[in-house]
């Protein structure tokens, strides 16, 4: 799984841990990655997916009536609840992205910087 997730364009770096049944993908800035590509390639390799802890960077939004973030290169990852008033510019962002079907994730976010 490891060697296939480090092949696609964006990889930084990847650490599997069988026994703790987690794998922590680093990704390099600017990459086009998206979360329900590594988990079809998680799956492919035999191994279920679960919620994934999510630290990212980009600009909160809107898209087709939903609040986003979208990560500057592409990529959308939509946002659970209504952000905050005053949220704009580019920010940090923490939390747990849930897959919703195979395309669609949706991010709970618990900290923004």
């Amino acid at each position: 799984m490891s060697v296939a997730i480090k092949k696609l364009d964006g990889v930084e770096s990847v650490d599997v841990s069988l026994e703790k049944a987690t794998a922590d993908i680093r990704l390099k800035p600017g990459n086009a990655v998206t979360l329900p590509q590594l988990r079809r390639i998680i799956r492919r390799a035999g191994y279920p997916t679960k919620d994934a802890q999510v630290d990212a960077r980009g600009a909160i939004g809107e898209r087709n009536g939903k609040p986003v973030l979208d990560l500057q290169n592409g990529s959308f990852l939509e946002i659970a609840a209504e952000p905050s008033a005053g949220t704009s510019g580019i920010v940090d962002v923490t939390g747990v992205s849930r897959m919703i079907d195979k395309d669609r994730e949706v991010l709970t976010v618990t900290n923004r910087r």
